[in-house]
């Protein structure tokens, strides 16, 4: 296997960085980005609102916790996209251990993860 001398890849890179490629590599993707972003962003508020649902059903949550809840749901939300099964299951104990470290209830996340994301362990 050849390996690429340090001159080849300093050309490459600056060739990478000339703005007529980069606005015609955003020109190519631009329609897809928006809508993959539009889905993204539509996903996300109805996320939102579950997990103030979940918040508000639960009276001794304190209010000033809500945004460190939020965190944890987005935390939640882009490991169940991006991983599954056993990894999935481990990167969420990881993240639970985390979170009740830094104060959230133990319950409301279980209550969160198995109501809006279906996922028990």
């Amino acid at each position: 296997m050849a390996v690429k001398d340090a001159n080849s890849r300093i050309l490459k890179y600056i060739k990478k960085l000339d703005p007529e490629i980069i606005k015609l590599r955003f020109s190519a993707q631009k329609e897809a980005m928006i809508t993959k972003i539009v889905n993204i962003y539509a996903e996300l508020a109805a996320l939102d609102q579950k997990i103030k649902e979940v918040l508000d059903a639960h009276p001794e949550t304190i209010p000033t916790q809500y945004f460190y809840y939020f965190s944890y749901g987005r935390e939640l939300w882009r490991l169940k996209n991006k991983y599954g099964g056993l990894v999935l299951f481990k990167e969420i104990n990881a993240l639970e251990l985390k979170w009740e470290a830094r104060g959230l209830n133990k319950r409301i996340m279980e209550k969160m993860r198995v109501d809006i994301f279906g996922i028990t362990l």
